[in-house]
């Protein structure tokens, strides 16, 4: 029988320490006499609440074909396991889906140059891409002399003279 087995990795693991994590997780699985159909790494993603004082981790779905019996042993060793935060195991009758999961607030691991895919460039703005306010800013410098005559106003105004 297929199950679909959703596996939450602690954020104590990088990123390039996640492929080795979810190698021993698979191992479980092998261990149990499950066979592995497909594995896939679903990102970082912060949690709906803090688990253990954790707040983000690392979602892998994995589909396996496992006996009946031996679900309960690869239940109790995800969750003696130190790898494994959460886990969830689900009776798949139809098989494994061909549609692709997508998480909403999906962080995909980082490449080989240490950035998130679909990163951009921190480049400075340009002129045109400034906010209006900040272009009215710019036009509302005013010079020392300007600013000396209306801290003036403002001091001779009617507001001080009632204190």
């Amino acid at each position: 029988m297929i199950y679909e087995i959703m596996s939450i990795i602690p954020p104590k693991f990088s990123d390039s320490e996640i492929e080795g994590v979810v190698t021993t997780i698979e191992g479980i699985y092998t261990a149990a006499g499950a066979e592995v159909k497909k594995s896939t790494n679903l990102g970082k993603i912060k949690l709906a609440y803090p688990i253990d004082k954790v707040r983000f981790g690392t979602y892998i779905l994995t589909y396996a074909e496992v006996p009946q019996e031996k679900v309960a042993k690869i239940d109790q060793d995800l969750r003696l396991s130190e790898d494994v935060l959460r886990h969830i195991i689900i009776v798949r009758p139809e098989g494994i889906p061909a549609t692709v999961f997508k998480m909403t607030s999906y962080q995909p691991p980082l490449n080989a140059e240490g950035r998130r895919a679909g990163e951009r460039d921190d480049a400075p703005r340009t002129r045109s891409e400034r906010p209006a306010e900040a272009a009215v800013a710019e036009k509302a410098k005013l010079t020392t002399a300007e600013l000396n005559d209306k801290l003036d106003q403002i001091l001779d105004s009617d507001i001080l003279k009632n204190i």
